[in-house]
């Protein structure tokens, strides 16, 4: 409703959270049974991931592409509130 900038900054970072959360889980739970040590370097670096691809579309909305912040951040928001809806439909 506020315009073109702002609806492709939405989707810009709202997609990044769920292309990190994908990303992440397939990082976190694609290598088997391990030990302990492994496991949890996988959990981080999944993390790490899913973190450094919202960060990269936040600096290309802000830096490249001069999106409005509150678009990139309300599309972070929506993201995250996305799928912690979708852990909690999966019960």
């Amino acid at each position: 409703m506020l315009g073109a900038k702002y609806a492709a900054g939405n989707a810009l970072t709202g997609f990044a959270t769920v292309l990190g959360g994908w990303v992440a889980a397939r990082t976190a739970l694609g290598g088997g049974v391990q030990a302990a040590e492994a496991a949890t370097i996988r959990l981080v670096l999944a993390m790490v991931l899913k973190w450094v691809l919202v960060i990269a579309a936040l600096a290309l909305g802000f830096g490249l592409w001069r999106l409005p912040a509150v678009a990139l951040l309300a599309g972070i928001a929506i993201g995250l509130i996305f799928q912690v809806l979708a852990l909690v439909a999966r019960r």
